[in-house]
């Protein structure tokens, strides 16, 4: 926005002055409406402030312009709804600027052909609605690839959960939370058991199918507010909000159990140890899931395919299974 309000300000103030001299007051006093808010915008920008003019408060005085510049220039003040259709797209939200765009094309061309005429009316027409049409194709383009983008920044590629990046944040914002409402969350630390034996007998492909498998089953089972993470390798976290320990026990051993049956690998089972552990007063992310590191720990010392829960005693803590692994 920056640079557009540097041009336009450059581009359209000596137009201002002209109209000015010409004694087109009202169009003089729009243009340099326009110009006046984004020149102080701009300066703002500059200083690295909030611009304090919202740029959709622009659109009477850039509308307004248009339509007298129209009404007294005829074919000249025509081109100026180009760059006012665009304007629409930097400031508004899509949706708006759809409507904008339309309602332009719309009003102005009635007004075209009055003040100009059919033949131009026509090509005015059909011009701003192949503009219009780009400027919408342009964008979804952009917005794909923001999208894309944004995915390949916050999550992981191999399976689609979050990065370690995404989970230190989520996990500081809950942490905040539980401060200022006493809100509750528990996380799971996940991990495939003998998961090297995997990789050993059936190749590293196989061992892609089987932590995909895993994400899948996971996510069939969480919720809409459950986020699901890859801490590396082998080992996932998965963040249950507004989730005492005891409610998350007993999820992460519905998900124990299920993972235990899925046919993840032809030849043989596929089993996780769990470690849980529910957010603490004095909590940092580090101690969080440290806590839950440990339980894992004690999981797997005490036979894998087991859920331990942080708050309860090792020799207590543990939920046996049947020996899959």
């Amino acid at each position: 926005m920056y640079w557009f309000a540097v041009i336009v300000v450059v581009a359209i103030t000596p137009f201002g002055i002209n109209n000015l001299i010409q004694g087109r007051y009202v169009l003089a006093a729009a243009i340099f409406t326009v110009v006046g808010t984004l020149t102080t915008d701009a300066l703002a920008i500059h200083l690295k402030k909030p611009p304090p003019i919202p740029f959709h408060l622009l659109l009477m005085p850039v509308v307004l312009s248009v339509g007298i510049s129209l009404v007294t220039q005829g074919f000249y003040g025509v081109l100026w709804c180009y760059p006012a259709i665009l304007f629409c797209y930097f400031v508004l939200s899509w949706r708006i600027a759809v409507f904008c765009s339309v309602s332009v094309l719309l009003v102005f061309t009635p007004m075209v052909y009055h003040y100009v005429g059919g033949d131009v009316a026509i090509r005015f027409f059909a011009s701003l609605a192949i503009t219009i049409a780009a400027i919408n194709i342009i964008t979804n383009i952009i917005h794909d690839l923001q999208k894309k983008l944004m995915d390949q920044v916050v999550t992981d590629p191999l399976t689609g959960a979050f990065n370690r990046r995404q989970m230190d944040m989520m996990l500081a914002d809950a942490i905040e939370r539980r401060k200022r409402t006493g809100a509750p969350a528990s996380v799971l630390v996940i991990d495939i058991d003998y998961f090297k034996r995997v990789n050993d007998e059936f190749g590293h492909l196989a061992g892609d199918q089987v932590l995909k498998g895993l994400v899948n089953i996971i996510m069939e089972r969480a919720r809409k507010l459950d986020r699901l993470f890859r801490m590396g390798g082998e080992e996932f976290l998965l963040f249950l909000p507004d989730t005492r320990a005891g409610d998350a026990v007993t999820r992460a051993e519905n998900l124990r159990m299920m993972v235990a049956t899925a046919p993840l690998l032809a030849k043989r089972p596929v089993t996780i140890s769990i470690g849980v552990s529910e957010i603490a007063g004095d909590d940092i992310p580090e101690t969080w899931i440290a806590r839950a590191d440990e339980a894992l720990y004690a999981a797997k010392q005490s036979g894998r395919n087991k859920v331990v829960n942080a708050h309860i005693p090792p020799q207590t803590a543990a939920v046996a299974a049947p020996a899959l692994q």
